[in-house]
């Protein structure tokens, strides 16, 4: 008999047969794996469990609302991916100023120019971290990103401060 494990996306749960994974409350979008084998297939594209997922008649008036509620999750989890994507472009640019302004002051003096500019380009930078935090899905992961951010937000915004502070 075959044994099966699923996954809610955080925690793994099994082994069960497929009577015992009637009694759970399986999702389709739950990933599935056999006893020895990798999470590879959700629930709803394995033949032998669409058993699981059979709706009474009286059920198929909800499948319009349950595909309405299945579409907040999406979104939410594309706002985190452009706002993960959007603090890599910052940081690029961030990492992009430096080294142009480090290049155009390598061949003449140091001058109180470069560290200001330097220290406000990394004033920018500073908020990488909390934008990085922020595109966290799980919320206490969230959470304990951002603690470690604004320690890290705290840090760089002090090494900015000194940095211009150097030049005067």
């Amino acid at each position: 008999m075959i044994r099966y494990y699923y996954s809610d996306g955080i925690n793994e749960f099994g082994p069960f047969n497929l009577n015992e994974l009637k009694e759970k409350a399986l999702r389709p979008d739950f990933k599935i794996r056999t006893e020895n084998k990798s999470f590879v297939a959700t629930a709803s594209s394995i033949a032998e469990l669409d058993v699981l997922f059979q709706k009474p008649a009286a059920a198929v008036q909800n499948v319009t609302f349950h595909k309405q509620t299945n579409l907040q999750p999406a979104t939410q989890k594309s706002s985190s991916d452009k706002l993960l994507i959007a603090t890599l472009i910052l940081w690029l640019s961030t990492m992009l100023l430096n080294a142009i302004v480090s290049a155009i002051f390598s061949y003449s003096y140091s001058s109180n120019s470069q560290y200001t500019f330097l220290g406000l380009v990394n004033l920018i930078s500073a908020a990488l971290p909390l934008l990085i935090a922020l595109s966290i899905k799980n919320k206490t992961l969230k959470v304990i990103g951002i603690i470690i951010a604004i320690i890290l937000t705290i840090r760089f915004i002090f090494g900015a401060v000194q940095l211009m502070t150097f030049s005067f």
